[in-house]
């Protein structure tokens, strides 16, 4: 795999050294900074720490879910945000159109493989070397929590190459074989596995480690918002589990992962399992809505399970995405709806009068240069000119949603057999969302209607709805005006990537 060379060689020597961990919230802000060889860094539980931080980092670059894979190349997969113009972005142009040839496409594809494998490639130098010595961290649920931590990192992120680069998960013609990494050494071409193989894999890595943070991750003791500096552990860097892959994220990406393979009582399972979640008789995360909001929490904290941190997010989302009402946009730069799209399509038929993620998550006044309305997302903009304390910018602005309490509720109601528990679970999702439900839904396939296109109108901005049309195998996508062929569900792995599939895809 060439370009993971190219991508790793750097970090031969593991270029993963951060800003000191003495503070409990300090790893939330960590970057690269100097280089250490890998086998010193693995002699000592500090080391461990920075590799583990390291990995967090790199998953919100831009390349991965600090942009590519939650705002704009992903989204424009799905064919969500008002068309973009070739003349100003050329890869969602391209992206658009699933045009994976084109010059500006293929560059970003390279990007997002390389980042998405940068990460498992750390998430490998941690298990290898704690598999090899697993005296290095003494303290045993130090030992489970790193090493469960890496495990679910190594799944997320290939379960991601998995949703873009492999065939469609059911009524596809095409095979595609992909890498399954489990090994830091650069110089070894990762095995190649079979959809039925690499999801055997997958689930595997979950397995395990939901196994290891089920008896250590300290989630199971504390609340997330208690871990946020409620309490104060001896271990400052087991505080912040909502940043981690803790427990109930292991879980919850279980159910995704389920959900997509097909695996219907499975997915059920896991999410009725993080949904009944109790910690001392209390749910341990509750559906967000009107308190977040009411605070100018667009992206929901209170109800993520995990979330990555960016203290540079501004820097380019409100430039992409707009949101701010004194913030112009333009229609052929900016990810933006237009008024129809957003009222006519997006939420026909809801009842907009009251639902609060129509009304605050999008800002439907921002207007470009002539005066034209252009919807646009509120998720990741903030007003940066206040003085905003630091603990409430790095937890619940800062931040990039990876799995949220409501993807877990949608879930549960697609997977249901039981047409009576499915509504309980609609009517108190929606009451969430401040939509009172007097009546529920007289079929199963009704709900699940609901269920589809409320994955786009909830998690707008965030990645998921392109992996639903294909799990779904979608003919035709919102705001599209032609049919999806299957090879446009599957991305072609980078040219510079051994590929042993040769389908008409490549």
């Amino acid at each position: 795999m060439n370009i993971i060379k190219n991508k790793i060689s750097q970090i031969v020597v593991l270029s993963l050294a951060l800003l000191s961990l003495s503070s409990c919230s300090d790893w939330l802000d960590v970057k690269p900074e100097t280089e250490e060889r890998e086998q010193d860094m693995f002699t000592s539980y500090k080391g461990y720490k920075e590799a583990l931080a390291g990995c967090y980092v790199s998953m919100a670059s831009r390349d991965v879910y600090g942009e590519n894979l939650t705002m704009s190349d992903v989204e424009c997969l799905a064919s969500l945000w008002k068309k973009p113009t070739k003349s100003w972005h050329a890869d969602w142009f391209y992206f658009y159109e699933h045009n994976y040839t084109a010059d500006d496409s293929r560059n970003d594809i390279k990007a997002i493989y390389g980042g998405l494998f940068n990460v498992v490639v750390q998430a490998n130098m941690i298990i290898n070397h704690l598999a090899a010595n697993p005296s290095s961290i003494a303290d045993e649920d130090a030992r489970n929590v790193v090493e469960g931590e890496a495990l679910a990192l190594r799944a997320f992120c290939q379960f991601d190459v998995l949703r873009l680069f492999g065939q469609l998960p059911q009524g596809g013609t095409k095979k595609v074989s992909l890498p399954y990494s489990e090994s830091n050494d650069i110089n070894t071409l990762p095995p190649y596995y079979t959809f039925e193989e690499y999801s055997r894999k997958l689930q595997n890595d979950l397995d395990k480690a939901e196994e290891l943070l089920a008896k250590s991750d300290p989630i199971l003791r504390h609340s997330y918002d208690d871990l946020e500096g409620g309490v104060t552990l001896d271990d400052d860097f087991m505080m912040y589990r909502r940043n981690r892959m803790n427990l109930w994220a292991v879980k919850a990406l279980k159910a995704r992962v389920y959900l997509y393979l097909g695996n219907t009582a499975k997915a059920h399972e896991e999410a009725m399992a993080v949904i009944d979640a109790k910690l001392d008789g209390a749910p341990v995360v509750e559906l967000g809505g009107d308190a977040d909001y009411a605070k100018g929490y667009y992206a929901l904290p209170s109800e993520c399970l995990f979330a990555l941190q960016s203290s540079s997010l501004t820097d380019y989302s409100i430039s992409l995405l707009g949101g701010l009402d004194d913030h112009s946009v333009d229609g052929d730069k900016n990810l933006c709806l237009t008024t129809n799209m957003l009222n006519k399509q997006l939420y026909a038929g809801q009842n907009t009068t009251s639902n609060n993620l129509y009304l605050n998550v999008w800002n439907r006044n921002t207007r470009d240069v002539f005066g034209i309305k252009y919807p646009t997302i509120r998720k990741y903009s903030w007003d940066t000119s206040k003085n905003i304390d630091l603990d409430v910018l790095r937890t619940k602005l800062q931040i990039l949603p990876m799995l949220r309490l409501s993807e877990q509720y949608l879930i549960a109601m697609e997977t249901a057999n039981d047409l009576t528990e499915a509504n309980a679970l609609y009517t108190k999702y929606m009451a969430a969302h401040a939509v009172n439900v007097t009546a529920g839904y007289t079929s199963l396939d009704e709900l699940k209607a609901f269920v589809t296109d409320e994955y786009r109108r909830e998690f707008y901005g965030e990645g998921q709805m392109f992996y639903t049309y294909k799990r779904k195998n979608t003919k035709r996508m919102l705001f599209s005006n032609t049919d999806m062929e299957e090879d446009g569900y599957i991305l072609p792995l980078p040219e510079s990537e051994f590929d042993p599939n040769q389908t008409s895809t490549r």
